[in-house]
């Protein structure tokens, strides 16, 4: 196994019009032209040449991991993986043209808290769904935050175990400004926490416009690794930010990894944080000294929680805590898409988003309660069942086919919908021996 820097443009079969776009301490990237589709992509190279077989194998078995998630629509689309003939990895995804760093920028240094509260949220979804198919992004930064043309922000540039293990220096190719404490030198740890601090700083850096420890004039690597480890993160005079969301951040932010939230606990906060953002809410004036990671971490978990589960995933079950039965399920076919800018929490008389319990007749039951929209762009479905059965969500919009998505056995689902469009909406449920439908529902009087 061998490193290096840039090398020549590679050629790569089905690959055309290749053109430089970017290069990072580890890898460099290409503008692509997909010959047989016409579809541009984009073409990650890495520096590091894999020639024990076994550890090639690895690399593709984490690029499998990878690729089930190509359907949650916050996590990149990655189409191809596979080494050069001088032993490169590569990886072919889904090309976009700007990132959250570059939005920042253009927006004159910082976002407005609704808007920075809804791009967390994505990407903690996104995170929540790479964890539960075994994948640790391990650099989360607002560089590797990337914008598609339709606004949506996408999780990428995930730092596969196989080559960070083989990269010498576990910080290397890291964004120190960004890097968890634990990540940096020799015997850096990675696993889910780190992803939990990199969400932090990039929520840091959408409401300040700037890095937790961005570079000083002159400042040796060595010291600002040492402020990374040893000092406190400091918000910026003239920074307003809501208290909860200030306690959230700051709980992120924390040294000590087994302090701070886990990301089922960031989703849920800045689901309700969206809502919260609606209403008059207490700011924070000027704040500019570090805040006791304890107290912060205190207040994030006095707030409220609401049940958040993966995305399903072939394969022996991941050890977690338990969770409620009652899940959303994060996916292409269970994102909460939300409104630019807000979340919006659904507003339903008691009971309304409660299914009904089901009779307990020898024959499966599926019932589904009345959908609950969340905003303008997405809807909550719930249902219960007969134990034991595995669920589909039939999804139809008049004059256009059905689409089917798959829930596993969890009982609530949250998918996208059209501002104004008319849905219905039912639920298939087998126990592999029969296939059972509930009552339809519908959305915005459809006729069903």
């Amino acid at each position: 196994m061998g490193t290096g820097g840039s090398a020549a443009i590679p050629n790569l079969s089905g690959l055309v019009d290749l053109s430089p776009i970017g290069a990072g301490g580890f890898a460099d990237v290409y503008r692509a032209r997909q010959a047989h589709l016409g579809r541009w992509v984009a073409l990650k190279v890495f520096r590091v040449a894999l020639h024990d077989p076994a550890v090639t194998e690895q690399f593709r078995a984490e690029c499998q991991a990878v690729s089930r998630l190509d359907d949650h629509l916050h996590v990149i689309r990655v189409y191809d993986a596979s080494l050069l003939p001088d032993g490169r990895p590569y990886m072919v995804m889904e090309l976009c043209d700007s990132s959250l760093q570059q939005l920042v920028v253009r927006r004159g240094g910082a976002l407005p808290e609704p808007e920075a509260v809804e791009i967390g949220y994505r990407v903690a979804i996104a995170l929540v769904a790479a964890h539960a198919a075994q994948v640790i992004h391990g650099d989360v930064t607002p560089h590797n935050v990337l914008i598609r043309p339709s606004g949506a922000p996408v999780l990428a540039d995930f730092g596969l175990a196989v080559l960070r293990d083989h990269r010498g220096n576990t910080a290397a190719g890291f964004n120190p400004a960004y890097a968890a404490p634990e990540s940096l030198g020799h015997q850096g740890r990675i696993d889910e926490r780190t992803d939990v601090y990199g969400l932090g700083a990039t929520l840091y850096a959408m409401l300040t416009g700037r890095a937790p420890f961005a570079a000083r004039r002159g400042e040796p690597d060595a010291e600002r690794n040492r402020r990374v480890l040893a000092e406190q993160v400091s918000w910026p005079a003239g920074i307003s930010v809501s208290d909860r969301l200030h306690g959230l951040v700051s709980a992120m932010l924390g040294k000590d990894p087994a302090q701070r939230p886990d990301l089922d606990t960031v989703a849920d906060e800045l689901s309700q944080l969206g809502d919260d953002l609606t209403q008059p809410h207490p700011l924070r004036g000027a704040h500019s000294g570090p805040r006791n990671d304890a107290k912060a971490v205190a207040v994030s978990r006095a707030l409220p929680r609401l049940p958040v589960a993966p995305l399903p995933v072939p394969g022996p079950e991941r050890s977690a805590r338990p969770r409620s039965a009652r899940r959303l399920v994060v996916g292409a076919a269970a994102v909460l898409i939300v409104a630019c800018g807000v979340l919006v929490a659904a507003v339903v008389a008691p009971g309304d988003g409660e299914p009904p319990v089901p009779g307990t007749a020898g024959v499966p039951v599926v019932e589904l309660a009345r959908p609950a929209p969340l905003g303008a762009l997405a809807t909550r479905l719930s249902w219960s069942g007969t134990p034991g059965l595995r669920y589909t969500l039939v999804v139809t919009r008049p004059g256009e086919e059905p689409r089917e998505e798959p829930a596993g056995d969890a009982t609530t689902l949250t998918v996208a919908t059209e501002p104004g469009s008319a849905y219905c909406f039912r639920v298939r449920g087998t126990d592999g021996r029969q296939v059972v439908e509930s009552n339809v529902q519908r959305l915005r009087d459809a006729v069903c």
